[in-house]
């Protein structure tokens, strides 16, 4: 199962010893995110700091742990589906144009939280729920 992970999920999973956190570091999915989510991510570095207790240093890193575990995926690849994916999302969240157009580039779903998600057709969805029940099936 190929899934890209929304920044939110990352987030959580800095935060917390999450499930999420969990899936990502041990299971085997083909985890993606685009490129700009690591910087996204280093934009809520104080965020996470604060809310889990380590310090930035252990913060940065997690954080490159994570990512040995997400393969990130250059704009250049899933930008030819920008306008689809806009077409699909944008008027609901913008920030999310990004995913799904990267899940069209990849063949992929989308695991994230955010039910924004949810006004697209175009790529399937999951939640941390949903992705743990499928790896609990297997």
């Amino acid at each position: 199962m190929k899934l890209v992970v929304d920044a939110n999920v990352v987030i959580s999973a800095l935060i917390a010893n999450s499930k999420a956190r969990e899936l990502i570091v041990t299971l085997e999915p083909e985890l993606l995110t685009p490129e700009v989510v690591h910087d996204e991510i280093g934009n809520y570095e104080d965020l996470i700091v604060e809310k889990s207790g380590m310090s930035s240093d252990r913060v940065r890193q997690f954080i490159d742990l994570l990512f040995q575990y997400i393969e990130t995926v250059p704009a250049s690849e899933f930008y030819p589906h920008i306008e689809e994916a806009e077409d699909a999302i944008g008027d609901t969240d913008p920030d999310d144009v990004l995913y799904v157009a990267c899940a069209l580039a990849r063949d992929a779903g989308v695991w994230s939280d955010d039910s924004d998600f949810d006004d697209q057709d175009l790529v399937p969805v999951f939640t941390t729920g949903e992705v743990v029940e499928s790896f609990d099936t297997l």
